[in-house]
């Protein structure tokens, strides 16, 4: 049994089927797209904690003066019309830490924790450990802005972690992420 179509309904499918081609076509090409905005960054010095000298990578560096723990930080920005790693959004970098930890790290163990609300961006937060050696990091992403700011100690110092967390936390709700243009890529440390 042979169906036949009426030229007119023919056509007709064939144009609708061509338009919801290129609607998804466009819609899929916006959404690989994703936020490509950049962001500064503003951070307040945390209290009871010394500024320290940092290097070209280190966007900011202190010193808790009684545990000798470091807060430090580091912050990525690509400067694109597209985002070219959208999964590696707070959530996604976090987990690729881990990962990657736990497949090139012998001796060390990986665990997600928990996400503190920040002042405009969430942060995700891992721990790493070793033995003599913990590293609870902080992963924000906002566009093609990426914030990293990570607690650590060594040797006796990790015993002083736990106490430092509920300070950590306040630090990293602190933290503001204001939209700039391109020609305004910054970061503000203020005292």
């Amino acid at each position: 049994m042979a169906v036949s179509l009426r030229p007119g309904v023919l056509y007709g499918t064939v144009i609708l089927i061509g338009l919801c081609t290129i609607g998804f076509a466009k819609w899929k090409t916006e959404n690989l797209k994703g936020d490509t905005r950049n962001f500064a960054v503003t951070v307040h010095h945390p209290k009871g904690w010394d500024r320290e000298p940092q290097g070209l990578q280190t966007l900011f560096l202190y010193r808790d003066k009684k545990s000798n723990l470091l807060i430090r930080g580091a912050q990525n920005q690509v400067v694109s019309d597209i985002n070219p790693t959208p999964e590696l959004h707070t959530k996604g970098i976090a987990q690729y830490y881990i990962d990657v930890t736990h497949e090139n790290l012998k001796g060390w163990s990986a665990e997600m924790l928990e996400t503190v609300k920040g002042n405009g961006v969430d942060f995700q937060l891992i721990r790493r450990t070793r033995e003599g050696k913990e590293v609870v990091s902080a992963f924000a992403v906002k566009g093609n802005t990426t914030l990293v700011v990570s607690l650590s100690g060594n040797h006796g110092e990790v015993k002083a972690i736990p106490a430092a967390l509920p300070a950590f936390r306040e630090f990293l709700t602190g933290i503001e992420f204001r939209e700039v243009g391109e020609d305004r890529l910054a970061a503000r440390i203020l005292p």
